[in-house]
């Protein structure tokens, strides 16, 4: 055998062990670590992050929200992406959401973290918030009075600058009614409202 051929097989040789070592790689990832295999989408793994908006005072209605409307200009033109960090043996994998609003002119962004194997919610930063419409914008609150049927609150809402918290203000101290000018029945369904757990979802009727 030639020294040409020689070195040409051994570099062949070289090559095709290298391949193997990527296959046994991507075949048999080590537990806590994701390879192509289990997202071929994903070549880099980030470590979970925080990024954009993180304040109480806008995330806590956004996750109210469904993470449906952005509670800066109250419009629902969510864009959300997700970056992976890992995937546990049992197949939970965790990492972080970013949302942006994509309105002109806007530009509202946050993150969660999530992690599948955490209950009640996988986004456990916000497993200890309140599920109402504490901390709505006035924005929030015309949709959450749609949702709601009280189309007769909208303009007061938006007039008054009405929040959730005024809302849950005016509620304790019974002012409902000599507020906002509403009858019985009006207060009646109103207080309903404010008090359906589902109340702060404003898209999704299951999360």
């Amino acid at each position: 055998m030639s020294a040409l051929r020689r070195l040409f097989k051994k570099d062949k040789s070289k090559e095709d062990s290298k391949f193997s070592a990527r296959r046994q790689m991507v075949r048999a990832p080590p537990p806590g670590q994701v390879t192509d295999t289990d997202d071929p989408h994903h070549e880099v793994w980030k470590p979970q992050f925080s990024c954009g908006d993180q304040t109480d005072e806008s995330r806590i209605p956004f996750y109210n929200s469904g993470f449906a409307a952005c509670p800066r200009c109250g419009e629902k033109n969510i864009w959300r992406f997700e970056e992976k960090a890992g995937i546990r043996p049992n197949g939970d994998t965790f990492g972080t959401e970013v949302f942006m609003c994509q309105t002109k002119g806007c530009g509202w962004s946050t993150s969660f973290m999530y992690d599948d194997g955490v209950q009640p919610t996988s986004h456990f930063e916000a497993r200890h918030w309140p599920r109402s419409v504490l901390k709505f914008p006035v924005t929030f609150m015309m949709m959450w009075a749609d949702r709601h049927g009280l189309n007769k609150l909208k303009h007061q809402i938006f007039s008054k600058g009405l929040t959730g918290d005024r809302f849950l203000e005016l509620q304790r101290s019974d002012s409902l009614g000599s507020e906002l000018a509403l009858g019985k029945k009006d207060v009646a369904k109103v207080t309903k409202a404010l008090d359906d757990p589902r109340g702060a979802l404003l898209i999704s009727e299951h999360r």
